[in-house]
């Protein structure tokens, strides 16, 4: 028999959509993490494919799309609700005798057109082998850099493993090739003089981000301290750096368009002062200090 989504799991999605969207615009929340838990069982009930009698495979990876606001509400416990929501896709998986043939893969990236409370999930079958080999993008989300992964490791108990980052490295992609920007001294031994950038979004909405650490890394990857909705915009694009003679640059990380800084595109690296400005896919920044 050809393999074919499950009609029932559709109808029952769009029920649900049907009862829950004019509330939603009503009266808009945040998410909630056991409301992602939900929709990722119906993305995975939606996603069934029928392969023979009674035989249904499921999809083993999950992009998960939400607002804004709602990622900032989410991303503190990132690594925790993604183990969560793992877990509970596998026992949902059992209970329904599907055929789900790994740990699923849960990507959680931000969508600046959905609204607070608002969500979208792209569910899809993957070979386990590309996953494995980390052509299908798996590191793209769930990579980590040194700093993240030193971060997190200090606040787990001895003996304790990172829960649901299976391919987590200590450095991003592009940090490990080589890059000519000159390591870090401890943050613990640094003072960071008062900083921030103001964020003008694309959809005219105003954001501002203290720097209070020696590196802020910039990019579309949602390890980034400041994630850049654009796919003009590389997984991993820029950092800034507060540098040993008191100065904060900008470095680009061997991204495909570059910055704009003042108003010169495709600039690669770019000592700031206080009042520069700069753009990075549809985002404009502006530095300030003190």
């Amino acid at each position: 028999m050809k393999a074919r989504q499950n009609p029932l799991s559709r109808f029952e999605k769009w029920m649900e959509r049907v009862v829950q969207a004019p509330f939603a615009m009503i009266f808009p929340s945040q998410l909630e993490p056991a409301e992602v838990a939900r929709k990722l069982e119906l993305a995975m009930e939606d996603g069934a494919l029928l392969q023979g009698a009674n035989h249904w495979l499921v999809p083993n990876v999950y992009d998960i799309y939400v607002s804004v606001a709602d990622h900032q509400h989410l991303s503190p416990a990132q690594a925790t609700l993604i183990a969560q929501w793992q877990d509970s896709l596998i026992t949902y998986a059992r209970h329904h005798h599907y055929t789900l043939k790994i740990r699923p893969i849960l990507r959680l990236h931000t969508d600046s057109n959905l609204r607070l409370g608002t969500m979208r999930i792209d569910a899809k079958l993957e070979d386990a082998r590309q996953i494995g080999n980390g052509s299908s993008g798996v590191e793209s989300t769930q990579a980590l850099s040194a700093e993240q992964l030193a971060q997190l490791r200090s606040q787990m108990l001895p003996g304790q493993e990172l829960p649901g980052i299976p391919n987590a490295s200590p450095s991003s992609p592009n940090q490990s090739s080589g890059s000519a920007i000159p390591p870090v001294p401890s943050p613990s031994r640094i003072t960071i003089p008062p900083a921030r950038l103001t964020i003008q979004l694309p959809q005219n909405g105003q954001q501002v981000y203290r720097i209070e650490k020696p590196v802020v890394n910039i990019g579309r990857q949602l390890s980034n301290d400041i994630i850049v909705e654009d796919k003009r915009v590389s997984r991993n694009h820029a950092q800034i750096k507060y540098q040993a003679d008191g100065q904060f640059a900008i470095f680009d990380l061997g991204s495909t368009n570059g910055i704009t800084i003042n108003g010169t595109p495709h600039m690669r690296q770019h000592i700031l002062h206080h009042g520069d400005r700069f753009t990075i896919g549809s985002y404009d920044f502006y530095f300030q200090r003190g």
